[in-house]
């Protein structure tokens, strides 16, 4: 009689735990792209009992060396997974932490690779150096965008070892839209009204004169469509000031129509967020998984970039995109992309629902890598 063979186990790594619902969708996609092949997941997480809704893997301190090794010696496969992880504009413990990972993988025998992700920006070049030569010790390296896989030639990468395909959440299954009409309800939204969905950031370049002229636009043009503004913090924890600060603007302009408008209050797991921005008429994103999720379901979105990964996503998907926050100051061209993206509302959905295959396809395609890494044939 033959045994069964043990399940495959991998060991993932992000940034997750932090609360941020663009880096927790990117864990609940892998989760739902790896739970048709029985694997048994182990995640790297900042929160001890981290647990997502619809996800099932066991969470493992991200910092605590000696379980993260003993992990590695019983897995299979480490991926270093999804968003922006090798990059020093947020801060420089990024490259040497996640790097860091893969050399201790190497250093185990583990097979390792890198699903998903969007490489930079790198402003110090010991950083591009020193990822160059960690990146030579994985297996395989999946990315997001052109600009990165540009960054991997450009390195001398071996060409067999290197793949461009799209981000894991383009694949998320979101909450039924039951689930998700049922929270705007309680949050105060109205049902039979157009929603406008905004999700933006603190950043350095968000001045008075911005703030200003972005919530006039949105004032503006809520007004003509007779909608209402949900304001969405993805990382609540750093969002949420800021989008009681452009709320509070709206509501206290001079003028004889002020929208209504809803700071997003609760706590919500990916899922649930993916099936919130599903019901929007149009979301204007700055939160690159902003428009990752919209695109994924169809809905039409303007973009303000901060980061090229911004404009990377919204060139891919035909989105209009302010191309700095500073460039809000110019008040009619961010009325006219959001004029322009609600008057060709319907084609812009049908052109999205034609290209998502596509990107989907690219993100199966990574997964059929990591399964191949594994020893599981498709």
């Amino acid at each position: 009689m033959t045994l069964p063979s043990p399940p495959k186990q991998i060991l993932v790594s992000g940034y997750y735990g932090f609360h941020n619902a663009g880096d927790e969708a990117i864990l609940a996609a892998l989760c739902q792209l790896f739970t048709p092949y029985q694997i048994q997941m182990k995640v790297l997480t900042a929160t001890p009992n981290h647990h997502l809704e619809g996800c099932d893997f066991e969470p493992v301190p991200r910092l605590q060396i000696p379980q993260i090794v003993q992990t590695m010696r019983q897995s299979d496969l480490f991926i270093s997974g999804g968003g922006g992880l090798f990059q020093d504009v947020t801060g420089l413990g990024s490259v040497p932490y996640y790097g860091g990972l893969l050399l201790m993988a190497r250093q185990l025998g583990l097979k390792s690779m890198i699903f998903g992700q969007g490489l930079g920006p790198l402003r110090l070049s010991p950083n591009r150096w020193v990822l160059k030569q960690i990146l030579k010790g994985v297996d395989a390296i999946s990315v997001r965008d052109p600009d990165s896989f540009e960054m991997l030639e450009n390195m001398g990468l071996a060409r067999d070892k290197i793949h461009q395909c799209a981000d894991p959440v383009l694949t998320l299954q979101p909450v039924h839209h039951s689930r998700a009409q049922q929270i705007l309800a309680a949050e105060g939204i109205d049902l039979n009204r157009p929603v406008i969905g905004v999700s933006i950031r603190p950043w350095p370049t968000w001045f008075e004169k911005q703030l200003k002229a972005f919530t006039a636009v949105l004032a503006q043009f809520a007004a003509r469509i007779n909608g209402q503004i949900l304001l969405i913090p993805f990382q609540p924890e750093h969002d949420t000031w800021m989008c009681h600060e452009a709320a509070y603007s709206i509501t206290t302009r001079p003028s004889s129509y002020v929208p209504p408008v809803v700071v997003l209050q609760g706590q919500y797991g990916p899922l649930e967020m993916q099936g919130i921005i599903g019901q929007l008429d149009l979301i204007v994103g700055m939160r690159l998984h902003a428009l990752i999720m919209a695109a994924s379901l169809a809905v039409p979105a303007v973009g303000l970039v901060y980061d090229p990964k911004v404009r990377h996503f919204a060139e891919s998907v035909d989105y209009r995109y302010v191309g700095s926050i500073t460039g809000l100051s110019q008040a009619d061209l961010f009325h006219q992309y959001l004029a322009d993206t609600w008057d060709r509302r319907e084609s812009l959905r049908r052109q999205l629902q034609q290209r998502l295959p596509l990107l989907q396809k690219r993100v199966y395609e990574a997964r059929a890598i990591a399964l191949k890494l594994l020893g599981i044939e498709l």
